[in-house]
């Protein structure tokens, strides 16, 4: 009875219920209306009820539920339409060490069905040939702009400099240096901002297979969770409240950038701090299903431990920066960010002391690591039947994932309450990667929502 009343709270009973609504009938929309948005409405709007009459409380209730007021941010368009106007794109890619990767991701920027009207790579004052790859691009690629930083400053502070400094289009687009993407990338991922609200839209992206042991381990566990989380952030931006957009290839509305100064500083996840900024401002962000990126994770065990350490740690200090602003963005706060930390803070420590806690709560360990399995095989057969080959990497990264996830709510808690406040992002890629001769992925303009690595 625990864990089903635990899963009708849960951050996946709210996104799987999104997505059946908003493909259902009138009636359901109402009932899934009465069940999220009501309690949110009559607690935590600007005209607050405070219980005194009953009567009127009754006829709030009725007015918020059945009158379908926010069950239209439920209702996707059935395809999106070609883009109305041609708007003028640029791409920027900051840049540190990245010799193995600039060459392939600069290429895959200019090779679009939607050609880019300029590309801008800014160089963080790198040690090694990426510079000089760059200049050689250039020779090809006559719209591309190379900008080499004197001091190494970080991801957000190249970023801003370019947003600050220089002239950008209608769209900017901005690449992890070790993305690639589809041919049809940049037109797709323009498409929503025909509608003046969207701000950001995002795509789908999952990780490129490497060639060592421990990598082959992090991709096969880690893959599923990648295209999960893109059922998930549909759900998501459905509500519009993703709580997090592909920090590797997501565009966003230049005169939105502009107004804000550029990326925020202050956390390591620049990425989530500006998806949490964007939705408290009131705007939209949208998610495309159709435009897909691939980026190289960290193939060694002490990198892919770096690297979810500052994505969980992220998650926390954004949460301690924006604090009380979160109430600006109640969908964001109340459908997403609450019910998902309440998830994880309950499912880790189970996952992980399980084998302890069974000899004091044998059936409830018993069930909860059924279920855990049951849901795991569903969302396989969801995502790609063929991945189910892949159980045993994909609970090995859970193991991964859900230790480094209370490692990093200790730590940045304890930073936050020793009165830290600011967090600064610096490259770092030391031990990141595996000694390999590097990738061959040529991504194609169309690729298959639930494809693995091995189907490109």
């Amino acid at each position: 009875m625990v864990l089903v009343t635990g899963f009708l709270i849960s951050s996946m009973f709210i996104d799987i219920a999104t997505l059946i609504i908003a493909k259902s009938g009138r009636f359901l929309k109402t009932l899934y209306s009465l069940y999220i948005f009501t309690p949110l409405r009559l607690l935590y709007s600007s005209d607050k009820i405070f219980f005194r009459d009953i009567k009127k409380m009754y006829k709030k209730l009725m007015k918020v539920s059945f009158f379908y007021r926010y069950s239209r941010l439920l209702v996707p368009p059935p395809e999106v339409p070609a883009l109305k106007k041609d708007y003028s794109v640029f791409v920027i890619i900051p840049a540190y060490n990245e010799e193995e990767n600039i060459g392939a991701c600069i290429r895959s920027a200019f090779e679009q069905t939607k050609r880019p009207e300029k590309v801008i790579v800014i160089d963080d004052c790198s040690t090694d040939r990426t510079a000089e790859i760059c200049m050689e691009a250039k020779k090809k690629y006559r719209d591309l702009v190379v900008i080499r930083q004197r001091e190494n400053r970080g991801k957000a502070h190249n970023i801003s400099y370019v947003i600050n400094n220089f002239f950008l289009g209608d769209v900017t687009l901005v690449l992890d240096a070790d993305t690639i993407l589809s041919g049809n990338y940049i037109e797709e991922i323009a498409k929503p901002f025909d509608n003046e609200r969207v701000m950001i839209s995002t795509g789908i992206s999952t990780p490129l297979e490497s060639s060592n042991i421990f990598g082959k381990i992090i991709f096969r566990g880690s893959v599923f969770q990648y295209l999960f989380f893109c059922f998930r952030k549909e759900a998501q931006a459905l509500r519009n409240a993703v709580s997090v957009i592909c920090g590797d290839s997501s565009a966003y509305r230049t005169s939105f950038l502009k107004k804000l100064g550029g990326f925020p500083e202050g956390t390591v996840t620049e990425d989530m701090d500006l998806t949490w900024e964007a939705l408290e401002m009131g705007h939209l962000i949208s998610f495309q299903g159709k435009a897909f990126a691939k980026s190289r994770d960290p193939t060694t065990f002490k990198g892919h431990w770096k690297q979810m350490y500052r994505w969980y740690s992220g998650g926390f200090q954004c949460i301690y920066k924006h604090g009380r602003k979160l109430l600006k963005a109640k969908l964001l706060l109340f459908t997403s960010l609450l019910p998902t930390y309440f998830d994880i803070l309950v499912y880790s420590p189970l996952f992980l002391l399980g084998p302890v806690l069974f000899f004091f709560f044998p059936t409830v360990i018993i069930w909860f690591y059924i279920l855990d399995f049951l849901f795991t095989l569903l969302a396989l057969l969801y995502v790609d039947w063929r991945m189910v080959t892949n159980i045993p990497e994909i609970y090995a990264i859970k193991f991964i994932w859900s230790s480094v996830w209370l490692f990093a709510a200790l730590k940045t808690t304890f930073e936050y309450l020793g009165g830290k406040r600011v967090w600064r992002s610096r490259w770092n890629r030391d031990g990141l990667y595996a000694k390999s001769s590097g990738h061959g992925f040529v991504p194609t303009p169309t690729l298959n929502r639930h494809v693995s690595e091995k189907g490109i």
